[in-house]
């Protein structure tokens, strides 16, 4: 009976050392598995901050390249209805359509697929004060040379897109010929200088100096007497 009683207590000792043993490295393996769930939580953390980083890198680029971008549209020089505007036709459909939702009537011509753009820094309305007869034949005059001399030619507009007047505001260009400079330069209207000189201030000073020079159009010596 002794001897069973000591067998029986040193087994029940030895239960008792394998459970510590079990737990103990239980207790080593929860430790790793937490703290390598830990480091994978960290390293997924750093992956979703390093991503972020880079598209908050695209957005400035992003950004940068659009303010640097200019706005241009190409077509045919249509028309001159006053002299303050050209008509341009684009043939594209598609390309014309994208305009009917952001331009107004006054500005669209859906039948001949045209678009209006306002030519910025010259208005020979604004230039011309002579009295009413001779202001409205040199309005008349201006649109007239400025259609005989670019109708049905290629053009580019280099644009700026009024939200509030719903209409285009652009220098336009028929090959290499700037044609808001053209007008000034053949004296038909002055440089309107706006609020900030635009990249072609030199061109457009230029000109208006050599129509001066020249005494062409506002520069002649007859209404130079008159000022």
């Amino acid at each position: 009976m002794f001897r069973n009683a000591l067998q029986v207590i040193r087994m029940m000792k030895i239960c008792q050392t394998l459970i510590f043993v079990s737990l103990f490295f239980c207790g080593i393996l929860f430790v790793q598995f937490h703290k390598v769930q830990a480091q994978g939580g960290l390293l997924e953390t750093e992956s979703i901050r390093k991503r972020l980083y880079e598209r908050m890198d695209e957005r400035k680029k992003s950004k940068t390249l659009s303010t640097v971008t200019e706005k241009i549209l190409t077509g045919i020089f249509s028309r001159v209805t006053d002299s303050e505007s050209v008509w341009v036709r684009i043939d594209n459909r598609s390309k014309y359509r994208k305009w009917t939702f952001k331009l107004s009537k006054k500005n669209l011509n859906l039948q001949r697929q045209e678009i209006r753009v306002w030519l910025k820094y010259v208005s020979p309305k604004l230039s011309i004060s002579h009295g009413k007869e001779y202001n409205e034949w040199f309005l008349k005059k201006s649109a007239y040379e400025l259609q005989k001399m670019f109708y049905n030619r290629q053009v580019k507009v280099v644009y700026d897109y009024s939200e509030k007047l719903y209409r285009l505001d652009g220098m336009v260009w028929s090959g290499d010929t700037n044609i808001n400079i053209w007008l000034i330069r053949n004296g038909w209207s002055f440089y309107l200088l706006e609020n900030e000189p635009p990249p072609e201030h030199l061109e457009l000073l230029a000109a208006e100096n050599e129509a001066q020079q020249k005494q062409v159009g506002l520069w002649e010596a007859e209404l130079q007497k008159n000022e």
